[in-house]
């Protein structure tokens, strides 16, 4: 059966209009406020079909006892041009979204299912519309409309699908955009379809009403493009987020979007389902950071709702920079079991912690001290002296010192905590402690300081025991020279001080000294080498004669080649010289000489007819009666390098090192000691060793610099190998490239950058030192390759440098990446037993240090880039600050370890091994893969020749107790390779 209205020339099939009607389902959008849905129709739509006699034809169905309106045309079989239009009633639109939408649901047949029946047939049809402020009744003018879109089926249909039932409906949504009228119209246009238009609903989109983060956002009107930006109300008991109201932005789509700022609940108060309640009794909330309201800490309470704070319960306390959230406490019981030991006149001091801490653990003690009399008891003087303290103690002992003999005393123990302060109560003492201090105890004298000094005598003083027990105290001192042991000298004083006389000139003598108390002798200090001065005959010295005939050479040479270059420059200086030359053009030369005296930031000593007042225009001259020599700590390259005192005026003691200049030195060694102190007092650097000041006005002279509690860098990583992380490590590496970007931006070459020249400090900060000329003594074990211009540190130096004597700050860089290898391998000697000549045979032939133990990937690239045999390839010294600043800041970039190939090793093995293995014994072959570490744990398991160990395992090395799986992988490879 076909339904079919008055005037329609072909209908649908009953069973099609069933299957249509199944798909007008409700939309599931957002919000979407209808203007015009037929599918909800109840009676007949009346729209205005054009012709009226023939084609759009409007058809009913009954589903569930609910009318379906819906319209159609089929005009396939007819002859001629189609063109049947179908406008809608008027559409109100109002005050509404300038933006519509217009969803069509429909089918559309399929032209060739009609088998060649069809005269004309296409698949698509037309959508227009047409504004207007009011119904302008049955008035249909088709050229007032405008076309919106041609519409075409996703899916046809043929007769087959009506019968099996398996239709499936077309759905478009067209928008309309910037309408501005009360109302419009649409119109479809069919030019030769089968079409069914099932439904039709016309819509605009709104932003629904929504409390999104405390804040209430009212139902907003999408727009017809980008996104309107609506700002939100807080819900009742919140407030705005400082500086960040809330804020939404409703989109084209009707969805909100963006979310900006947010309201917070007050203190008192939580957020819950999207408004804010009171806290509970026992609850609270004090800051609008905190959540959710807070169950109140141990020992406080809160008694009302919308707590903000809970106080604390009576008798407990919080101290004044405790919050909210913290418990409460109280003050701590007292002290139990107090006890004392007296040993002349030192007195330990212990206890028992109290029974009750107050609920806290941050206790301290406090020691009270009386000196007590017949008539009364007082304070105990400033000399009496409390071990580690008096006050703030967290350990129960003390040790007290300076006592006077043949007196009382008396001592109480008091137990603090944080909130002892605000307590109500006064601090619970321990019981009192009664002493009676007799004889004074021998005392043990801690170090010896040198006062003065000339070519035939010593004045050497010592610490003395606090005034009122002096008079007991005597000592005795025992003195030889240095290598004669066997014959020393003991002397007896009374004070803490002696002079010795009638020493040898120039010579070395070790003292020791120990107290003599009633109660018996007490222990030798530990011996402390002092020299005599050597003496003066008072004639001048070389070095000052050849200063003079210098300066005025020097001089005469400035005035002429002043004359010379400034001629030279107007005729052939006509562009800037770069930082390098060719030795074989004189022009360049000249250029380049000229430039770099202009370009260079620091002072040399040549212009300087005297040196000495070279130096003292770039550095401090001490008062001697400052400095305090106490010890020798070592050789250096001009003399004894000493550890003293430095006590300016006006200033506190600090502790030096002292470099002093031998009695027997050359013009050349005075004059390199007078230009170091030139050079380090022109630089002034946080990673650069600070000079104090200089003695060059009396014997011996004087370098004064910062003293570097943990010495040089090499030695001080060999101690305590494998105790610092790869971190630690590059934070080193990094300060001394900050040191050396401060030199190289100065144009200042350093030309013997190694790890023994740099120095650490306590905290483990690394400075550059050493900036004399010749830096590498003769007996140095180091290394150094002698060419015509003077001695090179082979195993540090550039391979220019070597063959060329080309030092540029490039050079310093391959150093440094030197210093880097050192660093990471702990220590380690650079090219192992390699000769100078095998070192420098392997650089030319590209041969490059493998990677230390562990070394992170990514240092050792940067190392390799320091080593580029073209100077101009390596990097600047503030390109690797650069970078390791972002390796510290980025730590998970040192996680990757550099491969080891076990085919490289730190030195050129020889070939007398076994066959294939390259060593002759297992602890040769360890240390040239850098695991000597590892020798005895081969020799316990047993391995003791090359061909015992190339079976090992993993499980072999776990067993042997090497477990880091760094280690195994080096070992491991290197065995790998001896099969290969």
């Amino acid at each position: 059966m076909e339904l079919r209205s008055p005037g329609s020339r072909t209908g649908l099939p009953t069973g099609l209009c069933l299957l249509l009607c199944a798909f007008l389902l409700p939309g599931t959008a957002g919000k979407e406020v209808d203007l015009l849905d037929t599918s909800t129709a109840q009676s007949e739509l009346g729209w205005l079909p054009d012709p009226p006699e023939t084609g759009w034809s409007e058809v009913q169905q009954m589903i569930k006892n609910t009318p379906i309106y819906m319209y159609q045309d089929c005009s396939v079989l007819s002859e001629g041009d189609t063109d049947h239009w179908l406008r809608t009633n008027w559409i109100y639109r109002g005050e509404t979204a300038s933006r519509i939408y217009v969803e069509l649901k429909f089918t559309v047949r399929d032209c060739k299912s009609f088998n060649g029946k069809a005269v004309s047939c296409k698949e698509t049809f037309n959508l227009y519309y047409m504004e207007s402020d009011q119904d302008v009744g049955i008035q249909f003018r088709r050229p007032l409309f405008t076309k919106i879109n041609t519409v075409a089926a996703d899916r046809t249909f043929t007769r087959q699908d009506i019968e099996s039932g398996t239709i499936q409906l077309n759905v478009e949504v067209c928008p309309i955009q910037k309408m501005s009228r009360r109302g419009f119209y649409l119109a479809f246009q069919n030019t030769g379809a089968c079409v069914a238009l099932v439904s039709v609903r016309v819509y605009y989109k709104a932003c629904p009403e929504i409390v999104q983060r405390l804040a209430h956002f009212p139902e907003t009107l999408a727009g017809s493009e980008g996104l309107t930006e609506v700002t939100g109300s807080c819900v009742d008991d919140a407030a705005e987020e400082a500086g960040f109201p809330p804020r939404m932005h409703c989109s084209a789509d009707g969805e909100w979007l963006v979310p900006m700022g947010r309201c917070l609940c007050a203190v008192g108060f939580e957020e819950a389902d999207r408004s804010c309640v009171a806290c509970q009794q026992g609850f609270y909330r004090h800051s609008p950071e905190t959540e959710r309201c807070l169950k109140c800490p141990p020992n406080s309470s809160s008694s009302d709702t919308g707590a903000t704070a809970c106080p604390c319960n009576p008798d407990f306390y919080r101290a004044p920079t405790e919050g909210q959230s913290v418990a409460c406490t109280r003050p701590p019981s007292l002290p139990r079991n107090v006890s004392f030991s007296l040993m002349g006149t030192q007195l330990s001091l212990w206890w028992q912690p109290p029974r009750d801490r107050g609920g806290r653990k941050d206790l301290t003690y406090s020691i009270s001290c009386q000196r007590c009399s017949v008539r009364a008891c007082e304070a105990c003087e400033a000399s009496v002296v409390f071990s580690p303290s008096d006050s703030g103690l967290t350990s129960t002992s003390v040790e007290v010192d300076g006592l006077e003999a043949y007196t009382n005393y008396s001592f109480t123990v008091k137990a603090h905590n944080g909130v002892s302060e605000v307590s109500l109560s006064p601090p619970r003492t321990s019981p009192t402690v009664w002493v009676s201090v007799g004889h004074i105890a021998p005392v043990t004298v801690s170090h010896l300081t040198l006062t003065q000094r000339d070519d035939s005598s010593l004045s050497v003083s010592w610490p003395a025991p606090r005034p009122r027990s002096r008079s007991s105290v005597q000592y005795e001192v025992m003195y030889f020279e240095k290598g004669e042991d066997a014959h020393y000298t003991v002397k007896q004083f009374h004070e803490p001080n002696v002079t010795l006389k009638d020493l040898q000139p120039d010579t070395a003598y070790l003292l020791r000294v120990r107290s003599i108390t009633p109660l018996g002798i007490g222990p030798y200090s530990q011996e402390q080498e002092f020299r005599t001065l050597p003496l003066d005959t008072g004639a001048p010295s070389g070095g000052v004669l050849v200063s003079i005939i210098f300066g005025i050479l020097v001089f005469i040479g400035l005035v002429v080649g002043i004359i010379f270059t400034q001629r030279s420059s107007r005729r052939t200086c006509h562009r800037q010289a770069g930082p390098d030359y060719d030795s074989s053009t004189f022009d360049r030369v000249s250029c380049a000489i000229e430039e770099k005296i202009w370009l260079k930031p620091y002072v040399e000593l040549q212009p300087y007819e005297d040196p000495s007042r070279g130096v003292l225009e770039f550095t401090k001259e001490l008062d001697m009666a400052c400095v305090t020599m106490e010890n020798v700590i070592g050789e250096g390259e001009f003399g004894e390098v000493y550890r003293g005192t430095l006590r300016l005026p006006g200033k506190e003691r600090i502790v030096v090192a002292i470099k002093t200049l031998k009695s027997t030195y050359s013009d050349s060694q005075w004059w390199n000691f007078l230009r170091e102190a030139t050079i380090m007092g022109q630089f002034n650097h946080h990673n650069i060793v600070r000079l104090e000041g200089v003695v060059t006005k009396r014997k011996p002279m004087m370098i004064i610099t910062e003293y570097m509690e943990n010495g040089a860098l090499d030695t001080f990583l060999r101690e305590n190998e494998d105790k610092f992380s790869s971190l630690q490590l590059v934070v080193m590496l990094q300060g001394i490239a900050s040191g050396m970007t401060y030199l190289s931006d100065r144009n200042y070459v350093h030309r013997d950058l190694a790890a023994r020249n740099i120095l650490v400090t306590q905290g483990l900060q690394c400075k550059v030192s050493d900036f004399g000329l010749s830096r590498i003594l003769e007996n140095n074990a180091e290394g150094t390759y002698e060419t015509k211009g003077g001695k090179i540190p082979i195993r540090w130096t550039a391979p220019e440098a070597i063959a060329h004597r080309i030092f540029t700050s490039s050079s310093d860089v391959w150093s440094y990446g030197i210093v880097m290898w050192e660093v990471l391998s702990f220590g380690d000697k650079p090219y192992g037993d390699m000769t100078n000549q095998e070192v420098m045979k392997s650089i030319e032939d590209g041969y490059r240090l493998p990677p230390p133990v562990d070394c992170p990937s990514i240092l050792y690239e940067l190392m390799k880039g320091c080593w580029s045999h073209d100077r101009m390839r390596r990097p600047r010294f503030q390109e690797i600050q650069d970078q390791l600043e972002h390796f510290i800041s980025s730590p998970h970039l040192l996680r990757a370890v550099a491969d080891f190939d076990p085919r490289v090793t730190l030195r050129l093995p020889s070939c007398s091994g076994s066959d294939g293995i390259p060593y002759q014994s297992i602890p040769e072959w360890l240390e040239s893969i850098r695991m000597k570490r590892y020798i005895i744990s081969f020799r316990t398991a047993g391995l003791d020749t090359m061909d015992s160990i190339l079976e090992l395992t993993t499980e072999d090395l776990k067993k042997m107790g090497i477990v880091l799986p760094g280690h195994q992988k080096r070992i491991l490879c290197s065995i790998q390779g001896f099969k290969e």
